[in-house]
């Protein structure tokens, strides 16, 4: 009876852990606001949000700081509202950086950005700060 009161409570423990793991990244995004720059300052995986309330062609760039060009290559990943990759860019940008521009129509997207070369060491991820930033140009001329 012992053994099968362990085992239910493992299976009710496991089963609440498995609902409290449901966090979602896309709903702690940070919001971007077209012509302002956001600035990253460490490795890892960042998620933005934007939205659109009329088409518009977008442009989503990052920028490296002088000195970290070639060292930290910020990677970008467009996302429509159910996290889906619309389109993904590395290095079209200026000095390795990304670039997406793309005609959108109204509603919630979102940016996923990696730095892929960042590799962690004994210490963190290589004892660096990995500073780039990210903006957003909308055009809602075209």
């Amino acid at each position: 009876m012992k053994r099968f009161v362990s085992s239910l409570s493992l299976m009710l423990l496991l089963s609440l852990t498995g609902c409290a793991g449901t966090w979602d990244p896309l709903d702690s995004a940070t919001e971007l606001v077209p012509g302002r720059a956001y600035e990253v300052m460490s490795a890892g995986h960042r998620y933005f949000t934007f939205t659109l309330d009329a088409p518009a062609r977008v442009v989503l760039e990052s920028h490296t700081f002088p000195g970290d060009t070639g060292l930290v290559e910020p990677a970008g990943q467009l996302l429509d509202a159910n996290g889906r990759m619309v389109e993904r860019d590395w290095v079209s940008g200026r000095n390795g950086n990304f670039r997406i521009e793309r005609q959108l129509e109204p509603g919630t997207w979102y940016l996923r950005v990696t730095t892929p070369h960042a590799s962690p060491s004994s210490f963190g991820t290589m004892e660096r700060d990995y500073r780039y930033s990210v903006t957003l140009r909308v055009d809602r001329n075209r």
